[in-house]
């Protein structure tokens, strides 16, 4: 996507900012962790200061990606002053950020960078590219808009994203263009051999001891269009994907944990607004709370 030069003037004071905050939404994803971490990079470019903040820990299949140590959770933040420019990235709505809206001062100015079509354009300013299968993608056309340079580690970054965000480019939302911005990470210096091993096959043992507890819960629904798999609320699941692709592979799959809170959803579909045809009430952006789990017309 062309960002215009006005969209790409109105950002870069945030990068170039004394002190900006880079969050992004609870319960870290590898587009998330990616991303926030491919921005602490450019900002350094910019001649900013970055100081990356989530509410929750990085994921341990994140931890070897470039700067991962540098992103603080809100836990260790005591003392720190509220921050006047923030970036959230890779978050539809700016309560996804969680409490790490303590950091955000009461005049904040924030740029909002993401690319779910669910999104609210809450942000002072908003690049938003519904377009982009992943945030990690919207931010390879916008870092060369920018004229940033592409570090390897960088590019790493970007397309662990991409990588998760597609399904390792299975998922309908894998155009042309996504895996041109693939190769060009690629030749950037992405390791993509040794990305994909530490993603999807650095399995933690608790998580293959679990498998079978967790298969146990399938349940099918809609004449078999749909299929559902629980856990327990303080169950952890280190690669959820691995798991809803089981399901995923009989139709539909929901993968909340107990108490109706949605932990990942993949679909079989070319639907791009799957909120919008598994839930007619509540939030549904992965991890976010949602009342009642209705079926719409398009199932």
């Amino acid at each position: 996507m062309k960002f215009s030069s006005a969209e790409i003037a109105a950002l870069r004071p945030f990068l170039e900012s004394p002190r900006v905050l880079i969050s992004a939404h609870v319960r870290p994803d590898p587009d998330a962790i990616g991303s926030v971490l491919a921005l602490r990079e450019a900002v350094l470019q910019c001649g900013g200061t970055p100081v990356c903040v989530m509410e929750d820990e990085c994921p341990t299949r994140c931890t070897m990606l470039f700067g991962a140590s540098e992103i603080v959770t809100l836990s260790g933040t005591a003392g720190l002053k509220p921050f006047d420019d923030v970036i959230v990235v890779d978050s539809g709505n700016r309560e996804r950020i969680g409490d790490v809206e303590s950091l955000v001062s009461k005049s904040a100015r924030i740029a909002n960078l993401d690319h779910h079509i669910s999104n609210t354009k809450f942000g002072h300013v908003n690049l938003v590219d519904t377009d982009a299968s992943a945030s990690g993608e919207l931010l390879f056309d916008l870092f060369e808009e920018l004229k940033v340079s592409l570090t390897a580690t960088m590019a790493t970054n970007l397309l662990a994203g991409i990588l998760t965000d597609t399904g390792r480019f299975r998922h309908s939302n894998t155009t042309p263009k996504t895996l041109r911005v693939a190769a060009n990470l690629v030749e950037a210096g992405a390791k993509i051999s040794e990305l994909t091993e530490q993603l999807y096959y650095s399995i933690p043992a608790k998580d293959v001891r679990s498998t079978a507890q967790i298969l146990s819960t399938l349940e099918l629904h809609a004449e078999g269009r749909i299929s559902t798999m629980f856990v327990p609320l303080d169950y952890v699941v280190e690669d959820p994907d691995n798991l809803v692709d089981l399901g995923r592979a009989i139709g539909y799959a929901a993968f909340p944990r107990r108490g109706s809170v949605l932990r990942g959803l993949k679909k079989r579909c070319t639907h791009r607004n799957l909120g919008r045809i598994v839930c007619r009430r509540g939030r549904h952006d992965s991890g976010e709370r949602l009342p009642q789990l209705e079926l719409g017309n398009d199932v």
